[in-house]
Parts: structure tokens; C-alpha cells; sequence
């Protein structure tokens, strides 16, 4: 895709920092992806249903490569179905949306089937499938992927409930966990976009973990080949996306599956991926994953990461939380007749997903005010200078387009008699009923100059420049 091409080649390209030197299969993925991107995946929300058709086309092109079985149901009674290929002696189990709304390994998992598909009988895949056996579950919480939420049908994170397994979706992940006896597992997650990587401004857009499992965080030797599996693949991340990579907090957590099938005897990666600039359906995320699993796969057939020193493991980053969606500073803000000097620190989070529009919505919060310099925002604003002033609102009839431009510059944002038709397409106007309007640092405000003239309008998590 254009975007990514361009989010890739604006990144200055950097030294491996342990002098790794990337595989040529890792760089035929990233290369050749637009080749195996599937169609229709574009947007983070997937239905269950759309990604099973998709998967059964996939497989309809080499049905002997694949084998699909149904584990079981969701608590909805969706099926929930296990794709396994090759025939090795190792096996890998991945798993994806166990969130119901962490979507982005689900798509590069359905990215990896059509490569593996369109390149059976090259030598690398041909290889590869030989010496492993690979097990793909792309939705493991179907019932919460169709509404779009964390959750199951239950209301319970699936990520912790490895102890008392109440619901079905877990008890399926622990069945296939212990009927294979995986020697790899990949848990396959979303994180918040304001994870940042640790002292620096840069969003952590991919955050690995090689999951503790017990309090004192101790060692075994499936941890700490997990660690260098991680290792393996920060050094991919950072010729791609230099000091964009975090580590995960390795608190140990009794009831998450992470955790549990670590203890269990299966060396476990979890993969996170956070945001990144301008890829608000985490596109290049899609990318990132599909890459990484694929070269993570390579690595455990050769052997490549165990080469790799166990403590460069600690010198990956940690996730920090220093983000914001925008950020304005150092605004002039009045209290009880008096300026005050405060940065502003907004979210925009998701708030559910319209059916109706086909997209996810979000809402806009004020997280933060005040002395906000050790943090950064997707998106800044050094407002010295100005001052926010609350909209006021037209009693009268909007003539023309002149005129409706004019009440902006007046620092009128509402107007109570709705003209026949509207007079600039893309107005940012809003019609008021007669009900007053709630005005707070949370929704609505213009920023204004040492004349008293708008700047900028902030208006639904946006700041609009009015020049």
C-alpha cells in the first residue's frame, strides 16, 4: 500500500544493534507482502463469518496443505476452528482475537495462509513445512469480535480466566495447549496506542514479552529461549522500524494463559501491537506481524536465535505510557478572570462500532492538563500565545457563505435558525436547537490570538486550522 510504502521510507533505516544480519526470507516477506495482502481487511473490525470465507478460499487452493478441524463453540455458539500445515516434528500453536476486539494478528494470520498457499512448492515454505508443524487459530473469541468488544458473550477476559477455564473458548485453548503439547506458542494481542517506547517519544508499535511464570520471575530454559526468540525478532523491528519496539511489563499474572502455558512447558511469545502514526486501522502493523511470525518461523526451523545472548533479551526498551492523541501546549487558559499557562493532553478512544456508518466511533477526553513536557501526542500544537475562548452562538439566519465564514471569525460556533440549505459543504457550524450547549476543555473551544481573531477550532478531538 502507498501509505505504509511511505511510513516505511520516511524511517531512517539503522545498524542492527546486536549485528544481525536480516534473513532473505524475512526480506522476501516484507518485500513481497502487497502479493499476499488479502483483500477486504483493510478496516480492524472482521466479522466471523467474512473471515471464515476468506479462509475457506484460501484453503480451496491446496485443500491437501491444510488441515481445518472445528475445536468447538463460543458461548453464542460460533464455531471456532484450528489451521494446521505441515509435517514436522515441532509444533507451533498461534492464537489471534482472543480480545475480541484486537484484530491486527487475525489479519496477518490470513496474510500468512495465502503466502503459505501461493508458495507450497518453493523451496524455503517446502522446507519449513517439513521440519514444523503449524497450528493457526485466527479467532479465538468470535462472539466478542462480532460486537466489538474485549470481552466474550460472558463478559470476561478469556486472559484471565486460565485457572477456573469457565468459559468455552478457554477450555478449547487449554484442550489444543495440551493435546499438543506445543514446544512453541505465539499469543497474538493488541495494545494501547499511548504505550510509548521507554524515554523516548516514539510509539511502541510492536511490544514483545516472554511471559513470567511465577512471582519471582524465574528462569527455565523455555523462558529464556523465548527471550532469544525475542531478541531475534526486535532486530528485524529495528531495521524496519527503528526504536519503535517495546517490552511488556513481565509482572507475572496467576490467571492469564500467557503466564499459565509458560508454566505449562510451551515457550511463549506474546506479540502486542500498539499504534502508529496516521495507521489508525494499523495497516502497517498488519505488515509488521505478518513479517515477524513468518520470521519467527524460519528462526525456530534453524535455529537462528539461539545464537543470541540471553541478556539482550533486558536491553529491548520497556513500554512507557507518555501518550496522547493531541496534545496542545502551553495555551492560555482563564480561571476566575485570570490566565493560566497548562498543556492539554486529549485521548480519542473507540466508543463502540456504527453499524450503520461502518466504522469504529470514538469519543474525546481531556486526560490531562497542566506541565505536560515529559509527554508527546500523535499529533502537537504549540499554542504560546493564543488563548481558548468558548463558542458563542448566533441567534440570527445564516445568509451565505461569506457570512457563515464570517461567524467563525467572530468565534460563533452555533446558530438557531436553520437556513435552507447550508452554504459551505464542508460547514463546521453546528445547528443548535435552543438547548444551550455543554462548553468544556473536553469538546469544543476555539484558540485565539492577541487580537481576539480564532486560529484554530477544536471540535470533536480535532483541531481545525481556520486559516
Amino acid at each position: 500500500m502507498d501509505f505504509i510504502k511511505s511510513v516505511i521510507l520516511s524511517l531512517v533505516f539503522t545498524t542492527l544493534s546486536f549485528g544481525q544480519q536480516l534473513s532473505s526470507f524475512t526480506e522476501e516477506l516484507f518485500n513481497e507482502y502487497s502479493k499476499y495482502e488479502v483483500e477486504g481487511f483493510s478496516n480492524m473490525k472482521v466479522q466471523p463469518d467474512f473471515l471464515q470465507k476468506q479462509i475457506d478460499l484460501i484453503t480451496s487452493k491446496a485443500p491437501e496443505l491444510f488441515e481445518v478441524q472445528l475445536l468447538g463453540h463460543s458461548v453464542e455458539g460460533r464455531p471456532i476452528r484450528m489451521l494446521s500445515v505441515g509435517n514436522g516434528n515441532t509444533d507451533v500453536l498461534m492464537w489471534s482475537q482472543m480480545h475480541g476486539n484486537e484484530s491486527t494478528a487475525t489479519r496477518s494470520i490470513v496474510d500468512l495462509l495465502s503466502f503459505i498457499a501461493e508458495n507450497r512448492n518453493h523451496k524455503s515454505v517446502k522446507s519449513l513445512l517439513q521440519d514444523l508443524r503449524i497450528h493457526f487459530i485466527p479467532m479465538l473469541n468470535p462472539d466478542g469480535a462480532s460486537r466489538w468488544t474485549r470481552e466474550n458473550a460472558i463478559g470476561i477476559d478469556l486472559n484471565r480466566d486460565a485457572l477456573r477455564l469457565v468459559a468455552p473458548e478457554s477450555r478449547i485453548l487449554k484442550g489444543v495447549r495440551d493435546s499438543l503439547n506445543a514446544d512453541y506458542g505465539f499469543n497474538l494481542h493488541d495494545q494501547s496506542k499511548y504505550y510509548n517506547v521507554e524515554r523516548l517519544s516514539n510509539e511502541a508499535s510492536i511490544s514483545f514479552l516472554a511471559t513470567a511464570f511465577d512471582y519471582k520471575k524465574s528462569r527455565s530454559a523455555g523462558r529464556d529461549e523465548a527471550m532469544q526468540l525475542i531478541s531475534y525478532l526486535y532486530q528485524i523491528n529495528q531495521q524496519y522500524i527503528p526504536n519503535h519496539t517495546g517490552r511488556y511489563n513481565d509482572d507475572f499474572e496467576p490467571r492469564a494463559f500467557g503466564d499459565n502455558i509458560q508454566k505449562w512447558g510451551t515457550k511463549l511469545i506474546l506479540i502486542e501491537t500498539g499504534g502508529f502514526k496516521n495507521d489508525p486501522e494499523k495497516q502497517l502493523g498488519r505488515k509488521l506481524n505478518f513479517v515477524l511470525i513468518g520470521s519467527a518461523l524460519e528462526a525456530i526451523q534453524k535455529g537462528l536465535h539461539k545464537a543470541i545472548s540471553v541478556e539482550q533479551y533486558n536491553q529491548i526498551p520497556r513500554n512507557d505510557r507518555n501518550l496522547f492523541d493531541l496534545k496542545i501546549e502551553k495555551v492560555q487558559k482563564k480561571v476566575n478572570g485570570s490566565y493560566y499557562t497548562v498543556d492539554l493532553g486529549y485521548y480519542l478512544e473507540e466508543s463502540g462500532y456504527d453499524s450503520n456508518l461502518g466504522k469504529v466511533v470514538y469519543h474525546v477526553t481531556l486526560e490531562d492538563q497542566g506541565d505536560l513536557s515529559t509527554y508527546t501526542g500523535y499529533n502537537s500544537i504549540n499554542a504560546e500565545g493564543l488563548k481558548i475562548l468558548y463558542p458563542k452562538v448566533y441567534k440570527g439566519k445564516i445568509k451565505d457563505s461569506a457570512h457563515e465564514k464570517s461567524l467563525l471569525k467572530e468565534g460563533i460556533l452555533y446558530y438557531t435558525k436553520a437556513p435552507s440549505r447550508r452554504y459551505l459543504p464542508q460547514t463546521m457550524l453546528q445547528y443548535n436547537d435552543g438547548v444551550e450547549q455543554e462548553i468544556s476543555l473536553e469538546n469544543t473551544y476555539f484558540l485565539i490570538n492577541e487580537f481576539n481573531e480564532p486560529k484554530h477550532l477544536f471540535l470533536k478531538g480535532q483541531l481545525i486550522d481556520l486559516q
